[in-house]
This record gives structure tokens, sequence and C-alpha cells, in this order.
């Protein structure tokens, strides 16, 4: 963590922070400061915040329902094609707001020394507009939903842990309505704390994004804004759609936490594995017209057969089709995968970052069908 002084609006040059070691809090640690009470911040929550995809941004918000698509579900899913070929491991959507995310994660950066980016929520908030669109949204908060996020806390984090206390968490007011703050760099943990000249130590403090997300839905939050300081590139997420987005994710963000891990030699095997354990998300659809369901897929410019599958709903939307999540389980892809030897494997997260796996890479799952049939 590490603590930041705040500057007077006539200082241009920000502040050095203390020297910083990252820490993280126990999730019990996490509460809503009692006191003390700051100036709210302007924070523009009618302009950037989610309210559901194919509406204008505002206050209320709707997640897509995955359970739609549940009345087509079959035992065994017939496995249609939904797009045209697609270029190695990303397929071209037919719309979409912003530019989907390469492949490859993007290298690790600190923006304060020895405190690491949240970089791949960090490039998408900087992509926002004025007046973002709510599919630019998807991609901020798909993109959330991985790694950490920096909280900001009142006085030393480090102190109020050690004595057994609960982190005074910095949060801003709109009415009676009450937004905790989160950040996606401590770079950005500073820029908020420059704009105010109380002299208030704050600290940052790293924390996984599902205990901060299990927080505001727990809480008497009414969302959740992310970098309040950065201007246009700022978002705000009412609680409504971090409960519904944390209620179908993966616990641990299992997928989506090696997805934007630097690759090595093993990544495809431990993705593999992982997907033997982890209920994800395929995208159906009506694709031939004749009414019959199939599930995504994509082809390779060689001509190879990759099933689609998806670690949250919010992967699926991103694309911007007209396809339907549905819940898949591993017992479920395993059979699809043993009932169509065709297919050369899978394709994870194909709106990025996104990982082929190959048919080699998936042992782990094909046992799941010998156990199944037995």
């Amino acid at each position: 963590m590490a603590l930041f002084s705040r500057r007077k609006k006539t200082d241009d040059a920000p502040s050095d922070p203390q020297t910083p070691t990252e820490a993280d809090a126990p999730e019990d640690a996490l509460h809503e400061e009692q006191a003390p009470s700051e100036p709210v911040p302007e924070i523009g929550i009618s302009v950037q915040a989610f309210r559901g995809v194919g509406a204008d941004a505002g206050p209320e918000v709707k997640l897509p329902d995955p359970d739609a698509a549940s009345a087509a579900r079959a035992a065994a899913p017939t496995v249609t094609a939904s797009a045209p070929q697609a270029q190695q491991s990303q397929q071209a959507p037919q719309k979409r707001a912003l530019p989907l995310a390469p492949a490859l994660p993007p290298e690790p950066t600190e923006s304060v020394p020895g405190m690491k980016d949240n970089v791949l929520l960090r490039a998408a908030l900087s992509e926002l507009e004025e007046g973002a669109t709510n599919e630019q949204l998807v991609g901020v908060l798909r993109q959330m939903m991985q790694n950490h996020l920096y909280l900001r806390v009142h006085g030393d984090a480090r102190e109020q842990l050690a004595e057994g206390k609960p982190l005074s968490i910095a949060v801003v007011r709109d009415g009676d309505r009450s937004y905790m703050l989160a950040f996606s760099s401590a770079a950005a943990v500073r820029e908020s704390v420059q704009r105010e000249t109380d002299p208030t130590a704050t600290s940052a403090i790293a924390q996984p994004v599902t205990a901060v997300l299990h927080q505001v839905v727990t809480g008497e939050f009414a969302g959740l804004i992310l970098d309040n300081a950065s201007g246009v590139h700022r978002a705000v997420f009412p609680v409504e759609v971090l409960s519904k987005a944390l209620e179908q994710a993966d616990a641990n963000m299992t997928i989506k936490m090696l997805l934007a891990a630097p690759r090595d030699a093993d990544s495809q095997q431990k993705v593999g594995d992982a997907l033997a354990e982890t209920k994800m998300w395929v995208a159906v659809n009506d694709g031939s017209g004749n009414g019959q369901v199939g599930i995504a897929e994509a082809q390779t410019a060689d001509g190879r057969r990759f099933l689609q599958v998806f670690s949250h709903p919010l992967e699926i939307v991103a694309l911007g089709r007209s396809d339907k999540p549905m819940p898949f389980e591993p017992e479920q892809l395993a059979k699809v995968l043993s009932g169509h030897d065709s297919l050369a494997g899978v394709i994870v997260d194909s709106a990025g970052p996104s990982m082929v796996v190959e048919r080699a890479a998936l042992g782990a799952v094909l046992v799941r069908a010998v156990d199944v049939s037995e």
C-alpha cells in the first residue's frame, strides 16, 4: 500500500508517494467509512452510468438475462457455425462500439512503482468518451472482472489493519446515495487525492475484484465509481448491475485471471484443466433460421473448427451479435467435444484477451464425458 498527500490546487507538480508495497486486506475488513465526512466530488452519475445494453446511459439498470435462453437448452446442443471465418483466435463481430482487446494480454505496468496496474481495466477506461454508450461501458465492466482494484483508505490502511479496525474506505455521496470509489491503478488513486485540499493522509490498498464487488453488493451502496478523477474516462456502475455480474461470475474468476496473465509454456494446459472444473457460457443462436438452436463456433484460416466458450455473459454481449448467453457446465462441454471429433478445441473469450485451447490440452475435460457415460 502507499500513502499519498494532497497538494494545493496551485501546485502543478504531483506529490510522490512514500515507498509503496502492495498489501491485501481481509474481506471482512472492508466497510463504508463512518467519519470523517469529505466534500463530495463532482461525479456526473447520470452521464457515465451503465444502464443496460441497447439503452441510453442513465441511472436505471438491467443486464441481459441468460435465463431467456434456457428454454432452448438441450442436453447435447447441436454445434453450428454462427459467423464467417475468423482469423486465428479472434472472430470479427458484426458491430462493436469499441475495438475489442487483443488476444494476448498487455504487458504488466506499474504507474506507481511497486503497485501493479489493472492494465486491462485501465485500457478500457482510457477509451471512454463523453457520453459513453452502454456498449462501451460493457467493455469496461467485463475488463473489471479480473485481477484487482485499488481502494482509497482515509488514514494509514496498514495501521488500521494492525489495530484490527475496519478500513475507512472512501465513498462519495449523491443525495442519500453512497458510491464506493475504486481505481484501476495507484496513479488513479493519487489523481483523486490531489483534487482535494484536506490534509488528511490517504492510502491505497489492492483488493481482489470479487471482494470489492461483494462489499458493494452486500453493503448499503448505490454502486461503484471507477477512477472518479479521470474526467470522461471514469465510469459508474449501479449496484443492480454489479449484483447480476457477480452472480453470473465464477467466484474465483479462474479463467479470466489466467487469460489476463502473461503467457507461458503451460498457459494453454492451465486453461484446459480449469475448463474441467469451471462453469462457462456459450453463445446460442438460430443461425439456420429453422428454429434449431446451435452453439457458436469459429473457423480459423486453415479450416479448423473451434467451439466458442466464454467466462462470463458479458464476453458474449461484447461481440455485438444477436447470440444469447447460456450456462455451460464442464460435463456439457465434454459431451459436445466427445461427440464432435471434427472440433479442434475451443476458443475462450474471443472478445479478448483470448486463447485457443487445442483438443490435446482438454484431456481433463474429455474425462468428464467418460465419467458421465459410466
